[in-house]
């Protein structure tokens, strides 16, 4: 039995539940009703008149809820709400928006339900929450404040949530916001529990901790409490006492999802028999979730109960949302089982669903290195002709095969067939020069980089195979270092870039320039072809045990180097 087989493959399936904890704040009947009913129940009753002809589209709406039509719902409430004004309409519109996480359209109505009632609470949550949900935590901030100041009920985690995945300004200003408003309100727990999401985040573990548990003081049933202080606690690698932790709150809150979850996927590393009772408790709750059953039958195959992981499999393979990544899945634990043959064909139909992406890598990658290029290649054609939108992408999978095989006219010659039908895809433009480059053909090479300039002028990376190229490939070295000038200008920490600049100062003579430049790319990357360049630098230079000893560097990192071999035959340094 593959005990520990299953884990990283439930780890993949926990990633995006761990990032997270948008979804682990603290649900109210604002943020995710239960059935829609609730929400409809709260919309205040028309104001005014309306005429027949309104009446009749808000009859069909209320029709279409009853049904559980909530898209048309939404589409005619809002044209009510735009044709009436009116605030009962543009409120129910706001919050049936909110409930189908239709975000744009919650914001745009929260804002004309928030002009006419500007010191009503659940207007500023569902703002804030519209907004958190766009990325726009510090947006959000003053309106969930805002609640606070109007005695609602906050929710700050899942603000605190969003800033986690911002650029780490956004996330620093956000905290320092949130800070202050922990001085107004120093024994609010939703601003004590969104600052213990940061301090988790940041592994200021014990930081956490401290707030949590002042928060599980006052309310020991607290789930997102209970949530982040177990989270923090596996976090410190006290695993023992996570778990405990787990179970304790599991026990206090039987319902509540994200924490049996959380105790199922932590099980499956210490106990998958209770690890499998926990799941099958899921699904019981939730007998729609095809990721619970997806996790459920892993376990019931790493425990050998096969007729129960046959038959959940059965179930995800019929379901439209979930066939492809059972397929998947079950790719990479036959790959673990040197099955290449069932991999290839798990692969193979996952690639006709969601996880088209990497499932087709896994396929070209697979089938070249246990079938052949030639089958690979194959394989990725007859999914083109299937998958008409991924043809690009299948395209340069199919010319990178070819690259690595060391086959550049079929290369180039495929790419010319895919530009032939896609003749503006940048991609497919930048992966024939590449190839044309090889081939010497400068013409090709030229005219594919600057249609590429043309559209996109500031494009780093064409303007550097431009600049490189001419310089590999003609004399005209002041225009090359014009060209990598740009780029540089563009991605001035570039590696590659650098590489380039450093190149053509080289050729143009001015060696002592040209080794600072080089070095600068060697320090950030051991790539065999900078290697081969700033060693053939620092040889003109003099320093001949320097350069040996990069060129190694470089030979250690890629042993069959072509260029730095081509190197060192060209300084005769070495036989052909």
């Amino acid at each position: 039995m593959r005990f520990f087989a299953v884990l990283p493959i439930v780890a993949s399936l926990v990633l995006s539940a761990c990032a997270a904890l948008n979804d682990s704040a603290p649900q109210s009947s604002a943020d995710a009703p239960a059935s829609y009913s609730a929400a409809k129940a709260a919309a205040p009753v028309p104001s005014r008149p309306f005429p027949d002809d309104a009446f009749s589209d808000l009859l069909v709406a209320e029709m279409a809820m009853r049904n559980q039509d909530l898209q048309t719902a939404l589409a005619k409430y809002q044209q009510q709400a735009d044709i009436t004004g009116d605030t009962g309409v543009i409120a129910t519109t706001a919050r049936l928006a909110q409930f189908l996480r239709d975000n744009e359209t919650t914001e745009k109505y929260a804002r004309q339900w928030l002009q006419r009632e500007p010191d009503n609470p659940e207007i500023h949550f569902v703002l804030a929450t519209a907004l958190s949900r766009q990325q726009k935590p510090l947006a959000a901030l003053p309106h969930m404040t805002r609640v606070l100041e109007l005695g609602g009920d906050a929710n700050f985690a899942a603000l605190a949530a969003a800033a986690l995945s911002r650029p780490e300004q956004q996330l620093e200003d956000f905290r320092l916001q949130l800070d202050g408003i922990a001085k107004r309100y120093p024994h609010d727990n939703s601003v004590r529990i969104a600052r213990a999401l940061i301090f988790q985040y940041q592994q200021q573990e014990e930081k956490a901790l401290k707030l949590v548990r002042q928060v599980l003081d006052e309310d020991p049933d607290n789930a997102h409490a209970l949530l982040i202080e177990t989270r923090t606690l596996k976090q410190l690698g006290r695993d023992g006492e996570a778990i405990d932790r787990m179970k304790h709150a599991v026990d206090q809150n039987p319902s509540n999802k994200r924490l049996r979850h959380d105790l199922a996927r932590s099980l499956v590393k210490t106990d998958l028999y209770q690890a499998k009772a926990q799941y099958e408790v899921l699904s019981r709750q939730f007998p729609g979730d095809t990721d619970v059953l997806l996790e459920l039958m892993l376990v019931n195959r790493e425990l050998d109960r096969f007729d129960e992981a046959e038959e959940q499999l059965r179930q995800l393979i019929a379901s439209e949302d979930q066939s492809s990544r059972a397929h998947f899945v079950l790719g990479r634990l036959a790959e673990e089982d040197r099955d290449w043959q069932t991999a290839l064909e798990h692969y193979q139909a996952a690639s006709y669903g969601e996880e088209f992406d990497r499932a087709v890598r896994r396929l070209a990658a697979l089938s070249a290195a246990e079938e052949s290029t030639d089958r690979a290649l194959a394989r990725l054609a007859a999914l083109r002709e299937d998958l008409p939108q991924h043809a690009v992408t299948l395209y340069l999978l199919e010319a990178e095969l070819l690259r690595t095989s060391a086959q550049p006219q079929r290369g180039f010659d495929l790419l010319s067939d895919a530009l032939a039908e896609h003749p503006d895809d940048e991609g497919l433009r930048y992966a024939r020069s590449l190839f044309a480059e090889k081939l010497g053909n400068i013409e090709v090479v030229e005219n594919d980089l600057r249609h590429i300039l043309k559209r996109d002028p500031n494009n780093a990376a064409a303007l550097n195979a431009l600049g490189y190229t001419l310089a590999n490939l003609t004399s005209r070295l002041d225009e090359a270092e014009q060209l990598v000038k740009r780029a540089l200008q563009q991605e001035p920490d570039d590696p590659a870039i650098i590489d380039s600049y450093g190149w053509i100062l080289l050729l143009k003579g001015q060696v002592e320039e040209a080794v600072t430049w080089l070095e600068k790319a060697f320090a950030q990357t051991q790539d065999h072809e900078i290697a081969a360049h700033l060693g053939e630098a620092l040889w003109q230079a003099g320093d001949q045990q320097r350069a040996k000893s990069v060129w190694k560097q470089g030979l250690e990192h890629t042993p069959n180097s072509p260029i730095i071999y081509d190197t060192l035959r060209r300084l005769k340094l070495m036989n052909d």
